[in-house]
């Protein structure tokens, strides 16, 4: 509502102007809800410090923004075998890191896999690839082979294309400095470096060596990036508008005045879901069971679904934006999984049923990410649907980071909380996170959750692959893993210096490779 009185009194002014360049032609400023972590390891992180790190780091193999296929990074060419279960990769020679620590090479990228793999890494990614990976071997300075427990025909899209977290690294540097001063003064093979953290206010990059192109996207548009944090959506869209800042995340009820003001939307389609998850669902991992909490059973998870109004959530909240979820996260296999339909009269029932015709008192934690700056809101709608049907809601704000580290030490068994899952290129990656047995980072895991993974994993026809994800996604609706609530667009906002901005729906990333009309093309 802030940002909508603010833009009234903005959108009687003239259109903003690249006027506004003079702050300085080839600096871009993105304007951040957060800076996240501000950690800038791989592997010492979540994902979503992406916006920063893909700048500094690189991957083996990226996606096409426009086809969505594979295209060589560091990697330039790989080759799986036969069985699925071994993936080999020539590095690209000459490929130099920072600050003249070398080359890239396959010790390098072994490395990379095993620090990511490593008892000590809190990456999304980590705990699912720490059972798929046997090893890693150099059998050449520039080939890698990565051999899997069990065969999987989409490692390479599922996890080291650059929709996921697993960057290159310098070992010598990372070994010779240790990693508080790696984290300090990152070393990468990225078009940008690490030139100023002010922790809670900004990251500044410049580019890495102005003197030549970057090898991957040539001469970048700019030769800096500042990060900015800006909490509040009225200033991040007041600096769009006066020029102080070129590119910001918006949410929804800010769009149409955004619209109005002259300012341009880029929406990521189908790039995130918000979730209620539950708490105490993992059988398989010790101390992240809870069987005396009401949605352990079967039919209280249902009246939790029955229970809320999605497409008003859809409608009100995301504008239409997006559809109703059946699934805890975006994938294409289960457009056709059918969304539980509001009928709170079901719900009540099945509350009867399960032992709690009177209801039960639920602890409901939120907290604010990108993108999910609309969770408290949420949170705030799904409590009062839960209400109406006798369950008594306490809603706690809370910060990303303190829920992550308890979710994933066990002590979160007895509440539940609003969440975001985004979209991967390969389904099996949100499935081994989410639902594995081995998952630190699971809220729903069991005997039957394994068996599926196990089954999809291993099975080399992609189109059967499709069919048992679908099926997967068929048996967790109707276990109601989650309480699924919409697949949502995730919308931003851009000044008129930006023209290109060529993102990959998955992640909000190829922010290095942003053309501004004053600046230069890469």
């Amino acid at each position: 509502m802030a940002a909508l009185l603010l833009l009234t009194g903005l959108i009687g002014l003239p259109s903003p102007s690249l006027s506004a360049g003079a702050r300085d032609g080839r600096e871009l400023v993105v304007a951040m809800a957060s800076l996240q972590n501000e950690t800038f390891l791989p592997w010492n992180g979540g994902g979503n410090r992406k916006f920063y790190l893909d700048t500094i780091y690189e991957y083996l193999v990226y996606l096409d923004p426009v086809t969505d296929a594979l295209v060589p990074g560091l990697a330039e060419r790989w080759e799986m075998s036969a069985d699925g279960r071994s993936y080999t990769f020539w590095i690209r020679p000459g490929i130099p890191f920072h600050d003249g620590w070398g080359e890239v090479t396959a010790a390098d990228v072994k490395y990379a896999v095993e620090r990511m793999i490593g008892p000590r890494s809190i990456a999304g990614p980590s705990s699912a690839l720490r059972k798929m990976i046997r090893d890693v071997t150099t059998p050449s300075p520039n080939v890698v082979v990565i051999t899997l427990n069990t065969p999987d025909i989409e490692f390479i899209r599922g996890y080291i294309v650059n929709a996921n977290q697993l960057s290159i690294v310098s070992k010598t540097y990372i070994e010779t400095v240790g990693d508080q001063k790696a984290n300090a003064h990152p070393i990468g093979s990225g078009p940008f470096t690490l030139a100023e953290r002010k922790r809670g206010l900004n990251i500044t990059l410049r580019v890495a060596d102005a003197a030549r192109p970057h090898w991957r996207i040539g001469r970048p548009s700019m030769d800096t990036i500042v990060f900015k944090s800006v909490p509040e959506e009225a200033t991040r869209i007041a600096m769009l508008y006066t020029g102080e800042a070129d590119l910001a995340p918006v949410n929804y009820d800010s769009l149409s005045a955004v619209r109005r003001a002259g300012l341009s939307i880029h929406l990521f389609k189908d790039s995130w879901s918000p979730v209620v998850r539950l708490g105490g669902l993992v059988e398989t991992l010790p101390g992240f069971y809870n069987p005396k909490v009401p949605w352990a059973k079967k039919k209280v998870r249902q009246a939790l679904n029955y229970a809320i109004d999605k497409e008003a959530i859809l409608k009100h909240i995301f504008h239409g934006l997006g559809r109703v979820a059946s699934s805890d996260f975006p994938a294409d296999e289960w457009r056709n999984v059918e969304v539980y339909p509001y009928d709170p009269t079901k719900a009540r029932k099945l509350l009867q049923e399960a032992g709690y015709p009177d209801g039960f008192d639920i602890t409901l934690k939120t907290f604010i990410t990108v993108p999910g700056a609309e969770l408290p809101i949420v949170a705030e709608a799904v409590a009062l649907y839960w209400q109406a049907v006798g369950i008594r809601v306490n809603i706690v704000p809370v910060d990303w980071n303190s829920l992550r580290a308890a979710s994933t030490t066990g002590n979160a068994t007895d509440y539940v909380w609003t969440h975001r899952g985004l979209s991967f290129p390969s389904p099996l990656t949100g499935l081994q996170a989410g639902f594995s047995p081995a998952s630190v980072f699971a809220s729903y895991a069991n005997e039957q959750t394994g068996q599926w993974l196990e089954r999809i994993g291993t099975e080399l026809d992609p189109a059967r692959r499709r069919l048992l994800i679908h099926d997967m996604g068929q048996f967790l609706r109707d276990e109601a893993a989650a309480v699924f609530i919409v697949i949502a667009h995730d919308p931003w906002a851009s000044g008129p210096r930006i023209t290109r901005w060529p993102f990959i729906r998955y992640q909000v990333t190829n922010i290095d490779q942003i053309t501004l009309s004053d600046g230069r093309a890469p």
